[in-house]
């Protein structure tokens, strides 16, 4: 990262983490009236290919650098025919990682208060009236506040009970033009046939080149072939493409935990804060993370200008919690294969209607209309396990 080298051991803001959530929330504080602050960021500086993926309505902060839009996206399920589905007023974007970090990098390089260690986290602690980071490289005092999202969220890879988001992308550049790019493929669970939950994802960005993503909700990880296999028969089955007939320009995989934060709710006051997948960013039931990253950034940012307070970093709203839970569990119990579960949400409800809830935007009202249209057994099963759950806890 181009920025200028620690200059002092004593900063008001230290941002543990120099990720999409780290940088995000050191952009948003930049654009404020707290500016002026000197600001650290430590982060080992290593980086993987990455998309940030999102859909809106209005206008939003980064959509300029976003390489693909798209307003209507494929669902295709076990049923003979496909539904492609217009999703105005949203617009569905992929921005390059690459292209976002290298925009925000600049961005923050304009203000000389803000500094960057490369570096090893080993802890972060209070003390005095402040907190520190101890780092392979010292130790760094925070006056004001640790912006933390380096710390590990409380999700087990080996724990059936802990569903994640599992994935491994190709991104393919034909030597001939091959997609088309109208609309973005966002479910395919042609390649589902049992109940796990999983399906392919892709992002055709020009008629040659298209990102393929084999993904699953589960609790079960697999191995980096088993995933590359699946997208290598993927693409031979429905577009004809051997492995002479592209080229592999790029690879990402990762593992999103797909849980609600079990921890106490974070407010303003706190010395130390986490944010993004650390402080429970991710949208449990999708794994997206982008758009409410920004959102909550710009809000965190917003709220530190106004001082000390009691408000919370994240809104809580037990209702939506609960819908998580139970759609979550759903996905554990597998008694009903998760293709089914979506192919019930999107054959029986408003494109626009279900983003809108994804995005945690819908009322009361809309809600349980949503409800209403999924299988009634499984998801009743699940409702009385999570409440039976909150009750012994």
């Amino acid at each position: 990262m181009q920025l200028p080298a620690p200059a002092y051991r004593e900063y008001d803001f230290i941002l543990a983490g120099g990720g999409m959530a780290g940088l995000s929330f050191a952009y948003y504080l930049s654009q404020s009236n707290l500016s002026s602050r000197r600001v650290l960021i430590i982060d080992r500086g290593i980086r993987n290919e990455q998309t940030f993926c999102y859909w809106n309505s209005d206008s939003g902060e980064f959509d300029f650098l976003a390489e693909k839009s798209w307003d209507s996206l494929y669902f295709h399920s076990a049923r003979p025919s496909s539904l492609k589905i217009a999703i105005e007023p949203y617009s569905y974007r992929k921005i390059n990682g690459n292209a976002w970090y290298t925009f925000i990098e600049a961005e923050l390089g304009k203000y000389p208060n803000i500094h960057f260690l490369a570096a090893e986290i080993e802890s972060i602690t209070y003390q005095g009236l402040g907190s520190s980071v101890q780092t392979s490289a010292g130790d760094y005092y925070a006056i004001e506040k640790i912006i933390d999202s380096f710390s590990p969220f409380p999700c087990e890879n080996n724990n059936p009970q802990h569903l994640k988001q599992h994935f491994l992308g190709w991104v393919v550049e034909c030597n001939f033009n091959n997609f088309e790019t109208d609309a973005a493929h966002l479910f395919d669970f042609r390649v589902a046939f049992g109940n796990e939950c999983e399906f392919m994802y892709v992002l055709p960005t020009s008629p040659r080149k298209a990102l393929f993503e084999y993904t699953f909700f589960s609790s079960t990880l697999r191995e980096p072939d088993y995933y590359r296999d699946k997208i290598k028969s993927y693409l031979f089955a429905y577009y004809g493409l051997t492995d002479d007939d592209y080229l592999l320009k790029e690879e990402e995989s990762g593992v999103i935990p797909m849980r609600n934060n079990p921890n106490k709710p974070e407010n303003l006051y706190q010395k130390h804060l986490k944010i993004g997948t650390s402080g429970g960013f991710v949208k449990s039931t999708t794994g997206y993370s982008f758009y409410r990253t920004q959102k909550f950034c710009k809000d965190l940012v917003a709220g530190l200008e106004k001082g000390p307070s009691t408000s919370l970093v994240i809104p809580v709203n037990p209702w939506k919690i609960w819908l998580d839970e139970v759609f979550l569990q759903v996905l554990i119990d597998q008694k009903i294969a998760g293709s089914k579960v979506f192919e019930s949400l999107f054959y029986n409800n408003k494109p626009a209607l279900l983003l809108k809830f994804l995005q945690e935007e819908t009322d009361w009202k809309e809600d349980l209309r949503l409800m209403w249209s999924v299988p009634t057994f499984p998801f009743v099963r699940a409702a009385l396990k999570t409440i039976y759950r909150s009750i012994i806890n």
